[in-house]
């Protein structure tokens, strides 16, 4: 049957046709021996399906020390160029408790944009949320109804649009792939710090558990895709409708379409259909399929059902009517986020939901901490509906959202036709009234990448990144209660003053040390901890020359002496093992004092 042949012949189609994703990696020098690493997406260009634009959507402050060594090398802040401060009317429409709709767009934005994440303090941001909760249930909860609603939908409306942008930069670095620019270890610590910021806790997870992190978390993905594939195409085959899934080319598919047949509906009255985790309507007993005057799209195929080009001789045309698009990265079930017949379906799910939960948090005043029988109620009521299949993950849904959002914006392989259809109908879950549209989103970036450029090559920006290099070495070489009360006498007299055009070429030099032994350190205790034979899974050589530099360094802790020991215990290789034992005996502690010698204090991450 067609159907059945389309099931399979689609799956490989929609890879063959893939090309590799429009996403590069550029690297502009800034003031001060810093650079700015940007990634770059091609955007569909709405307006012009024929010209894209070269938009820039992420950046990442890379301090060299000016050299290109990468042990030197440290990544300060994060800057997502989509992400722009809210207008006026933007900030009051995010306070109306019920008000589920998208404000008016912003369409400029010529200010230098806030970093999104500060990779050398990310528990910053878990210490002000932690204070941001206390006061909102502390202080403004106990006001009325009438301001708890208020604020609280503030507040979450204006994390739901920071969780937007981060997982729009996620999806964005999903299918970047490997580039010379940006190292492994340094997109490993970028990709997985934004994925930790959208957790209540993630800013605490040491950079130590980073790279095993990003392994989980991207096997955990790979695993949820292929199981909502697999069942998605199983309930696709057994109701007799067409599963095509769409990806980039260098990645797994993330979103996925069901189609139907026209020639199909002939023999309708035959079908049996099973709308278990497809959560659309029978489409065997829809008349408005039969007179479907909505997008449909032709396909030639062969007498064995082969898609071939229009116009190969002996092929014949069948008429597809897309019925639903799905996003496979929900937990557990394939996601609906488009549906053909009926576009206020997903719609009225996302209003149904944030409803229930401004009406029992805001009005209620209802809480998962201050009320225990409502957290046993809630946590039984989501774990029945989650089991059943139902989209309980306010999160979860709302990186289907973004990705789907991403990928409609870059791929470049849908009919312009269709993708207009999808991006109409997706636009229906913009309930956020802070979320501006995808092609002023591309105006924006550009105009805060000009404007950040400037920021990063200007005074300004050289005088910051000193001031954040002496706070990094101060974590190197004082106690945490000395920089606690260095910071409190720098709110009053903002600290030494800082000349960008004379840069401290000492402090550059005694920081470079600090961070070389650091390096070396990171990538031994990583090492040893992924693998109980490290020469095995390692370059001896590499390893040998980590070692070595550390026999060298002043600056080197008591935990290298550690390390160097675990190294030389576990390692196979004989000159590697020689090379520790040399350095053991060169690094071997003397003197009545070297017991109670104390390890030099890293920077706190």
């Amino acid at each position: 049957m067609l159907q059945s042949a389309l099931v399979t012949l689609l799956i490989g189609a929609g890879f063959v046709s893939q090309p590799p994703p429009s996403y590069r990696v550029e690297s502009e020098p800034v003031a001060n021996g810093a650079e700015l690493v940007t990634v770059f997406g091609r955007l569909q260009n709405p307006a012009s399906g024929s010209r894209d634009l070269d938009v820039p959507l992420l950046s990442v402050l890379r301090d060299s020390l000016g050299d290109s060594d990468p042990a030197n090398q440290r990544l300060r802040y994060v800057w997502i160029l989509t992400s722009t401060r809210p207008t006026p009317w933007q900030r009051a429409a995010s306070a109306l408790s019920f008000g589920f709709f998208r404000a008016r767009s912003k369409r400029h934005a010529n200010r230098v944009p806030s970093p999104t994440l500060d990779l050398a303090s990310p528990y910053k941001s878990v210490y002000g949320n932690l204070f941001s909760d206390g006061l909102q249930a502390l202080e403004l909860d106990p006001l009325g109804a009438a301001i708890r609603s208020t604020t609280r939908t503030y507040r979450g409306n204006s994390s739901d649009y920071s969780k937007l942008q981060v997982f729009q930069a996620l999806a964005t670095l999903d299918n970047l792939g490997p580039d010379p620019e940006l190292s492994d270890s340094q997109f490993r610590e970028i990709y997985s710090r934004l994925s930790l910021s959208t957790h209540a806790f993630g800013g605490l997870v040491r950079e130590q558990k980073l790279s095993t992190y990003y392994d989980r978390r991207t096997s955990q993905l790979q695993q949820t895709r292929g199981h909502n594939w697999e069942l998605l195409r199983q309930r696709a085959e057994l109701n007799g409708l067409i599963f095509e899934p769409l990806a980039y080319a260098s990645g797994t598919p993330s979103e996925a379409l069901l189609w139907i047949a026209r020639s199909d509906l002939d023999a309708r009255a035959e079908r049996h259909f099973e709308g278990q985790f497809l959560t659309i309507a029978n489409p065997w007993t829809d008349d408005r399929l039969m007179h479907w005057t909505g997008y449909t799209q032709q396909r030639y195929f062969d007498s064995e059902n082969h898609p071939v080009p229009e116009g190969t001789p002996g092929a014949h045309s069948e008429a597809l009517i897309p019925l639903a698009l799905y996003n496979l990265d929900y937990p557990r079930v394939p996601l609906l986020l488009a549906d053909f017949r009926n576009s206020l379906r997903p719609k009225r799910r996302e209003m149904v939901n944030q409803g229930a939960s401004s009406m029992v948090t805001g009005v209620l005043g209802l809480t998962r901490f201050g009320n225990p029988e409502f957290f046993a109620a809630a946590a039984l009521w989501t774990f029945v509906r989650g089991r059943h299949g139902s989209a309980v993950n306010r999160s979860s849904r709302l990186q289907s959202y973004s990705e789907a959002r991403t990928f409609l914006a870059m791929d470049s392989t849908l009919d312009p036709a269709l993708r207009t259809q999808l991006q109409l109908r997706l636009d229906h879950l913009a309930l956020n009234p802070r979320e501006n549209d995808v092609s002023h989103e591309a105006t924006l970036a550009r105009e805060q990448y000009a404007a950040l450029l400037h920021y990063a090559d200007s005074p300004r920006g050289a005088a910051k990144l000193e001031r954040d290099r002496r706070k990094e070495l101060e974590a190197y070489t004082q106690s945490p209660g000395r920089r606690f009360a260095a910071g409190l006498g720098r709110i009053f007299t903002r600290g030494p003053r800082i000349d960008p055009e004379k840069p401290d070429l000492s402090l550059q030099a005694e920081l470079g040390e600090y961070r070389r032994s650091a390096y070396h350190v990171r990538f031994l205790d990583q090492l040893l901890a992924n693998s109980p034979s490290p020469d095995v899974v390692w370059d001896a050589e590499a390893i040998g020359r980590s070692v070595s530099a550390l026999s060298s360094d002043a600056n080197a802790s008591p935990q290298a002496r550690r390390l160097i020991s675990q190294v030389c215990a576990r390692s196979t290789d004989g000159d590697l093992q020689l090379t520790c034992l040399r350095v053991l005996q060169d690094r071997k502690p003397s003197g009545p004092d070297a017991a109670t010698t104390q390890p030099i204090a890293t920077p706190a991450q």
